[in-house]
């Protein structure tokens, strides 16, 4: 019998090769034998499959987090998180204020930073606006949100949320 170390060692070597393979019939086997295995998961564990999905979910962003990685990120925060993800949802509907920018950043990428933003630097943002820090005001909601774009949408590509918050 193989032993889950070897069937790794195996796993890795083909993954290795179709990665750097220019062949597409490579990565055409290689995605059908994954949606095999993803099917399974989706009928016998939909729990990790839908983990699975969300981490998958990143190739299509340039600045991506999962809802499970974005929670762990703000449940850390030192200082507090002021919004929590319904919050700061409802928050946001109520300006107007769009949740996500395809393919640019997800919702959760934009809530974790907006929660950095506030954390670091609210009180300076509410010294410059002449208003008491509120995670409520709409001034600072909307200059959180600003100052997050201005980093989500970093024009040098220089700024990376996974990196930052997981790397």
């Amino acid at each position: 019998m193989t032993t889950a170390q070897e069937l790794k060692e195996r796993y890795d070597s083909l993954y290795d090769y179709m990665a750097n393979s220019k062949d597409p019939k490579n990565m055409k086997a290689f995605g059908c034998v994954m949606t095999e295995i993803m099917d399974w998961l989706i009928q016998n564990k939909p729990d990790v499959a839908e983990e699975m999905i969300d981490q998958l979910e990143s190739i299509k962003w340039k600045q991506y987090l999962t809802p499970k990685e974005a929670q762990k990120i703000i449940d850390g925060m030192d200082p507090k998180a002021p919004w929590l993800r319904d919050q700061w949802k409802a928050a946001m509907e109520s300006f107007g204020l769009p949740l996500e920018d395809a393919p640019y950043y997800n919702r959760c990428a934009l809530w974790v930073e907006m929660n950095k933003v506030y954390s670091d630097a609210g009180d300076v943002i509410a010294s410059l606006i002449g208003k008491p820090l509120s995670p409520s005001d709409k001034d600072i909601i909307s200059a959180c949100y600003k100052l997050a774009l201005k980093n989500l949408l970093d024009k040098d590509g220089v700024y990376d949320i996974r990196k930052y918050f997981l790397w």
